[in-house]
C-alpha cells in the first residue's frame, strides 16, 4: 500500500501540522467524554452493527431518512463498499481530486477515466462534464467543494450531471466532506442530500473526521434513495464496522451547534487572513477556496524547505492532473497560522 495523504506525523515528526485539513479548535470535549464512556462499554459489549441510534440523530439534522443512511469506519471506507457492491467496469473521475477515488476503483478492477480541471478555468467543474456522461461509466466520483483545490460546482451544473445520470443509469458518488466547513444556510443551497429521492443515483458521502475534529475515532455515512444499493453495500460491508467510542461520539457531536458557529467566524476570518499573507509574494498564485484549506503554487522546494522548519505541509504533486510546484495548507489557529506564515518569511 502506498500512502498518498497528509498527516502523516509518524514519519515526520514536525511542531506543526498544516497537511490535514482538520477543524482547528480540535474535537469538542462533550465528544471526548462520549467517546471515553463508549472505551468502557466497548469492554462489554459489541457495537451496534446498524448504528440506529447515530442514524436517526443525522435525520433529524439532515433531513435524510434514518433508512437512507448507512455508517461507515470513515467516508473512506463507504466509497470503497460503493465499489465493491458495484464491481463498476469504468468509472469516472474529475481530477485533481481525493486520491482514494482511484484507488477504490481499481481494487475492484475496474478502469479509469479522468476528467482534467483546467487551471485556466480555476479547477471548477463546467457544464461541458455533462455531455460526457453516456453511459459507458458505471460511476462517477466527484468532489464538492473539491480536494485539495477547495471549488465548489455550480448548483445548476450538479442538478445537471445527477439528471444525465439519471437518464444513463450511471451511479454519481458525490463527496461532500468539506461541505460541513460552509455556513448552515450555503451547505443547504449547495448539498444533495435533499434531492435524493429526485437522483436515486444519486449518493452522498459525509463524515465527522473534518468538521468534528476527529480523525482518529473514523466516523462516516453514506446517504441515497437507492434501497437496492444500500441493502448491496450493508451485505459488504464487515459486521461492527463502526465501534462504539465513534457513534457515541458523533451522536455528541450533534449537539454542538455553538462549536459549529465558532468554527464558521474563525474558518472565514483565518482563511482571508492566509490568503493575504500569501498573495504579498510567499506564493506565486493563490486559488479562491471555500473549504477549510488553501491550495495555491509555489517554489518547489517549498515542503521540504517548510519541513526542515517542523512544518508539514501537502505537497500535490502526486494528485492525479497536478505537478511539482502546487500545495495545500489547511486553516489553523491564528497562532498556528501566524507561525507558518513567520517561518515561510525566513525560508
Amino acid at each position: 500500500m502506498q500512502y498518498l495523504h497528509g498527516g502523516d506525523v509518524y514519519r515526520y515528526p514536525v511542531e506543526y501540522d498544516f497537511s490535514v485539513n482538520i477543524n482547528p479548535l480540535g474535537m469538542p470535549k462533550s465528544c471526548i467524554d462520549a467517546a471515553n464512556q463508549g472505551i468502557y462499554l466497548a469492554g462489554l459489549q459489541y457495537p451496534d452493527w446498524k448504528g440506529e441510534a447515530l442514524c436517526k440523530k443525522l435525520s433529524e439534522k439532515t433531513g435524510v431518512e434514518s433508512g437512507q443512511i448507512i455508517l461507515g469506519n470513515g467516508a473512506a471506507e463507504l466509497l470503497y463498499t460503493v465499489c465493491q457492491f458495484l464491481r463498476p467496469r469504468f468509472g469516472k473521475i474529475a481530477v485533481p481530486c481525493f486520491q482514494e477515488y482511484e484507488q477504490a476503483l481499481k481494487s475492484v478492477g475496474a478502469k479509469t477515466v479522468f476528467w482534467k480541471l483546467r487551471e485556466q478555468d480555476g479547477f471548477v467543474l463546467g457544464k461541458d462534464f455533462k455531455k460526457t456522461i453516456d453511459g459507458r461509466e458505471d460511476v462517477i466520483f466527484l468532489c464538492n467543494p473539491g480536494n485539495p483545490t477547495g471549488r465548489l460546482i455550480d448548483m445548476e451544473v450538479l442538478q445537471g450531471i445527477a439528471e444525465q445520470c439519471e437518464k444513463t443509469e450511471t451511479y454519481l458518488c458525490l463527496d461532500e466532506c468539506f461541505l460541513s466547513f460552509l455556513k448552515p444556510e450555503e451547505q443547504k443551497e449547495r448539498s444533495m442530500l435533499s434531492k435524493l429521492s429526485r437522483y436515486p443515483h444519486v449518493i452522498v458521502l459525509r463524515a465527522f473526521t473534518k468538521i468534528y475534529g476527529m480523525p482518529g475515532l473514523r466516523l462516516g455515512y453514506a446517504c441515497s434513495a437507492d434501497k437496492k444499493l444500500l441493502a448491496g453495500m450493508r451485505d459488504v460491508l464487515q459486521p461492527w464496522n463502526t465501534s462504539i467510542p465513534a457513534q457515541m461520539a458523533g451522536l455528541a457531536a450533534l449537539s454542538e451547534d455553538s462549536y459549529l458557529e465558532h468554527t464558521y467566524r474563525l474558518l472565514e476570518k483565518e482563511r482571508i487572513y492566509l490568503q493575504q499573507e500569501l498573495e504579498k509574494g510567499l506564493a506565486k498564485k493563490v486559488f479562491p477556496s471555500s473549504a477549510n484549506f488553501l491550495f495555491f503554487q509555489a517554489e518547489h522546494d517549498l515542503w521540504e524547505k517548510l519541513l526542515e522548519k517542523g512544518i508539514l505541509i501537502r505537497s500535490c504533486e502526486n494528485f492525479t492532473g497536478l505537478s511539482k510546484g502546487y500545495f495545500r495548507i489547511a486553516v489553523r489557529t491564528h497562532k498556528e497560522n501566524e507561525e507558518l506564515i513567520r517561518r515561510w518569511g525566513e525560508i
